[in-house]
């Protein structure tokens, strides 16, 4: 039997319902022009600081599942779409990956309210961004032993600025609750 709201929690609810989802339209908007403007700072992953603080913020402040898959669909969509990604609509794979395993921490129940645990996840979630990198030279014909013999000083570039953007993510979460207040 359903548990009906009275009237003074409406408004919260409906309020916190609209702070999201301006929050899930920034963050799109955010990461879609990420891509569009380079940044040259010619590190391994540095964009993921960015695009994946966005997702980790919508994550942290909805708190439950939904919004940050919608905001990794709608990015990952309007990226491939306005042909943004310099690697063709696979670039826009791993938005989609790291939204859908962020989502799915708002499912399992001893990651679900510590904030902490999320921005932990953050360093090695932002691994995914290396799917593409790593498929595209495997089928040029570029050798397993050859990719992974390459690929430990970006996976541990792509570490650090996952952990940055799980830091960011979760100043971002803080201070957008804070202004909501």
């Amino acid at each position: 039997m359903a548990v009906p709201v009275t009237g003074s929690t409406q408004p919260a609810a409906a309020a916190l319902g609209r702070s999201t989802l301006v929050l899930c339209v920034l963050a799109t908007a955010g990461i879609v022009l990420q891509q569009e403007l380079r940044t040259p700072l010619q590190l391994p992953g540095h964009r993921g600081l960015l695009w994946l603080g966005l997702l980790v913020a919508v994550r942290l402040v909805a708190a439950r599942p939904g919004p940050a898959l919608a905001v990794g669909v709608a990015s990952a969509g309007l990226t491939a779409g306005l042909g943004l990604s310099p690697d063709g609509p696979a670039g826009a794979l791993p938005y989609l990956l790291a939204a859908g395993v962020l989502d799915a921490t708002a499912l399992v129940s001893w990651i679900r309210s510590r904030a902490w645990r999320i921005v932990l996840a953050a360093a090695p979630l932002h691994l995914v961004a290396l799917l593409v990198p790593i498929s595209r030279s495997l089928l040029v014909g570029v050798g397993p032993v050859a990719v992974a013999q390459d690929l430990t000083t970006v996976a541990l570039w792509h570490l650090c600025f996952g952990a940055g953007a799980g830091i960011l993510g979760l100043a971002l979460a803080s201070a957008w609750r804070l202004d909501r207040r």
